[in-house]
């Protein structure tokens, strides 16, 4: 991920949430510590399998009994007392699954960046970069922001193949509305294209407003799944739910393989280099106008992309690493 997105010229801001530093696999740590611009959160989760009767550590995220690990983010928020000094304060709200609690993490982040920056929310694990995602993007020039003239921002959502999936068709999709919302709300956007919530992009100014709406969702449902955020990611967009927010422009979605990120997950029952999305001769991804895509996301679905991805770029950059590490002591 990180390396990857080095390569493309890329020198801004990169912010992660990693668990525990004692959790890290060796050389995670000193790997992270080590690069530029690089902003790093070790989160202490306070979790629950009993209602909060007892707490216990977050478990390791297994695909099972960890889904329905509730937990809270203590001392994340508090209070200015009189004296100037900051109180933080135990997590007052609901258990709820990790997956969710990341859209409160996102927000405080944001927070700390300027109206008008272009932000990234992108799941680390399953994705990387061919190429700058920010390079030509719109910008708002520093006479608009001085004078006032625009107050708003963009957001980019990117969605699914709408050929292999809609929410109607996906068992997930169709849980996460219906258990949030109502069967009824499912109904209506039974046929709708299903936008990826883990990869999104947006002006600062709009991204933080669409935190706090997706957070709001949370307080609202109290829904214990993991993965509802897509739900709930889903339903402000076909709802209209932002529509009013003065703080968002616009909100442009790009289908699969037509914008800077390429989500592939949906494609998992094809051969991505049997449908052009993927070259074994340059081993990079496309979109589907030929032009290689900016960020791969969910790349790890494709047997044959994970096999080059795994066995070539991956072990090619340990290599450099550690080459660059022993150059680094020498010196």
């Amino acid at each position: 991920f990180l390396q990857t997105l080095r390569n493309t010229g890329f020198t801004g801001d990169v912010v992660f949430a990693i668990s525990a530093l004692v959790d890290c696999q060796n050389g995670v740590q000193h790997y992270l510590t080590s690069q530029p611009h690089v902003v790093l959160y070790a989160i202490q989760f306070t979790c629950s399998d009993d209602g909060f009767q007892t707490t216990l550590p977050r478990m390791k995220d297994d695909g099972m009994r960890m889904s329905f690990q509730m937990c809270k983010l203590d001392h994340i928020y508090g209070h200015t007392a009189k004296d100037g000094r900051i109180h933080t304060v135990p997590d007052p709200r609901h258990g709820r699954v990790v997956a969710t609690s990341r859209y409160e993490l996102y927000w405080i982040w944001a927070a700390q960046y300027h109206s008008f920056s272009w932000i990234m929310l992108l799941d680390a694990r399953d994705a990387y970069f061919q190429s700058n995602p920010f390079a030509n993007l719109p910008r708002t020039t520093t006479s608009q922001q001085n004078t006032n003239i625009r107050q708003d921002g963009m957001l980019y959502f990117f969605g699914e193949n709408t050929n292999s999936t809609r929410i109607g068709k996906s068992p997930k999709n169709r849980k996460w509305i219906e258990r949030a919302y109502s069967l009824k709300v499912l109904d209506l956007f039974r046929d709708k294209p299903t936008i990826c919530s883990g990869s999104s992009m947006g002006e600062q100014i709009a991204l933080e407003t669409y935190l706090r709406a997706m957070c709001n969702e949370w307080d609202e449902t109290h829904i214990a799944m993991k993965g509802a955020d897509q739900g709930f990611h889903n339903y402000l967009f076909y709802s209209n739910k932002l529509a009013n927010a003065k703080e968002i422009r616009g909100i442009k979605v790009f289908e699969q393989g037509r914008g800077i990120i390429n989500n592939l997950g949906a494609l998992r029952d094809f051969n991505l280099r049997d449908i052009g999305a993927y070259d074994p001769k340059d081993g990079l991804v496309y979109n589907w106008d030929r032009t290689i895509s900016p960020v791969v996301h969910q790349w790890d679905r494709d047997k044959e992309l994970f096999h080059f991805t795994m066995e070539t770029t991956f072990k090619q950059m340990k290599k450099d690493w550690i080459v660059a590490q022993q150059n680094e002591t020498k010196s």
